[in-house]
């Protein structure tokens, strides 16, 4: 009886191929390019946010990771960056931010680049010289924002695209009063 199968080194090289394959199916795809879940790596912790306002501030931060740009998605919908940026500290701490790129720009205190701390907004131009992206820096040289083409994202702001627009930083907590603490002074 002769038996036509795989056996001796063609059997080896099938099972191995197999392996390879299911081992390469079951890898994890990240949700996001840069970092895996490590958005506050080596971050400056911001003035006056204990471990516990770092640890929420993350848990929002990464709630929107994935979200497309703009519109809607079957399932979710989409933000643009001013809105993904006020969205994030109305749900932190109830900061009230403007709803536009420009109007943000000119709130909180200005920080040179090398002294960026966790949850400064990082500005970008762009369209032209004009101010026209915002993020929230994450640390280790790296922001979120709502990119155009790809959702919310973190990207790191040395990629050439992103440093040469780069226009500016502001840091808000801190800076801005709140709803809560204006209801308070009533």
């Amino acid at each position: 009886m002769t038996y036509y199968g795989f056996n001796g080194p063609g059997m080896k090289i099938v099972i191995l191929l197999t392996a390879t394959i299911l081992l390469i199916g079951c890898t994890p795809y990240p949700r996001y390019r840069l970092g895996g879940t490590e958005t506050a790596k080596r971050a400056v912790q911001q003035e006056g946010m204990s471990t516990n306002d770092n640890i929420r501030f993350v848990a929002i931060l990464q709630s929107y990771l994935g979200r497309p740009y703009t519109g809607r998605s079957k399932y979710i919908q989409g933000v643009d960056c001013s809105f993904f940026v006020g969205d994030v500290f109305r749900k932190y701490d109830e900061t009230e931010l403007p709803r536009s790129v420009k109007e943000q720009f000119r709130l909180g205190a200005e920080v040179p680049y090398r002294q960026l701390r966790y949850a400064d907004l990082v500005f970008y131009r762009t369209e032209r010289n004009k101010v026209s992206h915002v993020g929230i820096y994450v640390g280790d040289g790296r922001f979120i924002h709502a990119s155009t083409s790809r959702g919310v994202i973190i990207t790191a702001m040395s990629e050439k695209y992103w440093s040469q627009r780069f226009a500016g930083a502001r840091r808000i907590l801190g800076q801005i009063s709140t709803k809560e603490n204006e209801d308070s002074s009533k």
